[in-house]
C-alpha cells in the first residue's frame, strides 16, 4: 500500500497530514527516508516516525452511538463533562468519527480506523447526513429553499442538499435537513440565518446508518455488512 494510506492506518495523521510528514522528511522505511511514491508491505518493511516503528493495529472496532443530549464529541474534557467514548466498552480505543453538538442527539460512529474516519469526514467524499430538526420561528418553503441554495455566513458558504418541512404547529416546524459536507453547526447557521432557531436538532443517519432499535445513550458494534457499506461508500474497498 502507497505510503500516505499505511500512515493514516497506523493513526498517525490524515492521509494529506501524512504526505506533508513524508515531505518533511519525518518517515523513514527500512531506515532510509521515505518518498510520497513509496509502497509499503506491513509485513515485511520496517517503517518508522520520529525513531518509533509503527505497526497497522490488527483489531479494529466500529461502534454506533446514539448520542444522548449534554454529552461532548471528544475522548476527554478538562472540565469533567460526559464524552461519548464514555460509552465505549472498557479497554476500547475507539474515537468519535467528526463531531455532534453538545446539546444535538442521534447518530454518532465511533472508530479506531483512521482511513475510514479520514474518509467519513472528508468534504471530497461528500457522504450524506440527515438530521431532524424542531425550529421555532416562520420557516417557510421559501426558507427551505434559500437553504437549498445555499447561504454565505461570515463569510462561509454553507448549503443543504435537501430540506423539507413536515410538521408545522403555530410557530415550531419540524424540519429535516440533509448534508454532504456537515461544517461545524451548519444546520443551526442556516436555520438561523433565515431568520429561525433551532431548539432540538438530532442526526438521523450518517449515510444509510440510523439509530433505529437503538435507545439514546445506547451503543452497539457495527455489522459486518455496515463496515462493508462505508467502506463502498468511502471507495476504501476499491484500495
Amino acid at each position: 500500500m502507497r505510503i500516505n494510506r499505511f500512515l493514516a492506518l497506523c493513526k498517525v495523521a490524515s492521509r494529506r497530514k501524512s504526505e506533508e510528514l513524508v515531505t518533511a522528511g519525518k518517515i523513514k522505511i527500512n531506515g532510509r527516508l521515505a518518498v510520497l511514491a513509496d509502497e509499503v508491505d506491513p509485513e515485511k518493511d520496517v517503517v518508522e516516525y520520529n525513531g518509533k516503528k509503527l505497526a497497522v493495529p490488527e483489531n479494529y472496532e466500529y461502534f454506533l452511538l446514539n448520542k444522548p443530549k449534554n454529552v461532548l464529541s471528544s475522548v476527554s474534557d478538562d472540565r469533567g463533562r460526559k464524552v461519548v467514548t464514555d460509552f465505549l466498552p472498557e479497554g476500547s480505543h475507539a474515537v468519535p468519527v467528526g463531531r455532534l453538538d453538545f446539546d444535538t442527539t442521534g447518530v454518532l460512529l465511533l472508530t479506531n480506523d483512521g482511513e475510514l474516519t479520514y474518509r467519513l469526514t472528508h468534504p471530497s467524499f461528500g457522504v450524506r447526513k440527515i438530521y431532524r430538526a424542531k425550529v421555532l420561528g416562520d420557516f417557510t418553503q421559501e426558507k427551505a429553499e434559500m437553504m437549498k441554495a445555499g447561504i454565505t455566513i461570515e463569510g462561509e458558504f454553507m448549503q443543504a442538499e435537501a430540506v423539507s418541512i413536515n410538521t408545522r404547529h403555530g410557530n415550531i416546524s419540524a424540519v429535516t435537513v440533509s448534508l454532504h459536507e456537515g461544517k461545524k453547526r451548519e444546520v443551526k447557521e442556516l436555520i438561523k440565518a433565515v431568520g429561525c432557531r433551532v431548539l432540538e436538532l438530532e442526526r438521523f443517519a450518517f449515510g444509510n446508518i440510523t439509530c433505529r432499535g437503538l435507545k439514546i445513550g445506547e451503543i452497539r458494534r457495527l455489522t459486518e455488512e455496515e463496515i462493508q457499506y462505508l467502506y463502498r461508500l468511502t471507495k476504501l474497498s476499491e484500495k
